[in-house]
């Protein structure tokens, strides 16, 4: 091909696509203006008033609030001491701790994990000399039987070997 018909060529082309670009720009309606005319309108700023004049009334919690004057409480009668009764025994609940770890990420992936497949899992941070540790129990349980069963179930299935603690 010629030179000159080459140098036509890119020039009509160049000319072409420039007009594609500026001539919607330049005509109205269609063009850049008419797309990017929008105008926001804000609204104005609301006016609050300072904090200093405004006045609260004080809050009364609900079981402070007397709806009427309280019955008299009338005293019973002196009456011949009763037999000593039994207390009831406190109710023993067990958890079985399976890792006492130092990380505390590491403490609540095992918790995680242990969830995952449907123990009650749960973490007990302790301070002793200054240092924190993190203990992953499973429980409560009231039942020191069952424990027995899950301590030898969460060994055979995560290999952790862990013993019975009493539940605070």
């Amino acid at each position: 091909m010629d030179k000159t018909l080459k140098q036509r060529l890119i020039g009509a082309i160049l000319l072409v696509t420039l007009g594609v670009i500026f001539i919607p720009v330049l005509l109205d309606g269609s063009g850049f203006k008419s797309r990017n005319s929008r105008s926001i309108e804000m609204p104005p700023e609301p006016k609050f008033p300072p904090l200093s004049e405004i006045k609260l009334e004080p809050v009364v919690p609900t079981h402070l609030k007397q709806k009427s004057a309280p019955a008299p409480v009338k005293k019973p009668a002196p009456s011949k001491p009763k037999a000593k009764t039994k207390l009831k025994q406190p109710v023993n609940a067990f958890a079985l701790q399976v890792s006492t770890v130092t990380i505390k990420d590491n403490a609540y992936a095992l918790r995680d994990k242990l969830r995952k497949d449907g123990y009650a899992a749960y973490v007990e941070a302790r301070t002793k000399n200054g240092k924190i540790s993190y203990r992953v129990r499973i429980g409560p349980e009231l039942d020191k039987s069952r424990m027995e069963k899950m301590k030898a179930t969460v060994k055979k299935q995560h290999g952790l070997d862990g013993f019975i603690v009493n539940h605070p």
